[in-house]
């Protein structure tokens, strides 16, 4: 089992809804191949504010924090630096699944 998978690009938790079977994308895809949680995001994302957002995450979760939590800390990271402020470069990303 596969604890976290993190999908960084644009768009990457939006699926198409399918009656009967409900949403269907990446993140179920994951789901359903065994990862735990799913780091994904629900619109287009800027590059630069992706890539400083990914790194503080992952600096997180190798120092031992939680997966939802080290996302949170990236995000506030990403939040602090006024030139990234603005919500569109740091809220894209939501986890889902199991939080640690």
């Amino acid at each position: 089992g596969t604890q976290l998978a993190v999908l960084s690009a644009c768009n990457t938790g939006v699926g198409d809804l399918r009656a009967g079977d409900g949403v269907q994308g990446l993140q179920r895809a994951f789901t359903v191949a065994g990862a735990q949680t799913v780091v994904m995001s629900l619109w287009s994302v800027d590059d630069e504010a992706t890539r400083a957002l990914m790194a503080a995450l992952y600096t997180a979760y190798n120092s031992g924090t939680g997966r939802a939590e080290s996302l949170r800390h990236a995000q506030l990271a990403v939040a602090a630096v006024p030139a990234t402020a603005h919500p569109f470069y740091w809220a894209a990303f939501v986890a889902a699944g199991v939080a640690d």
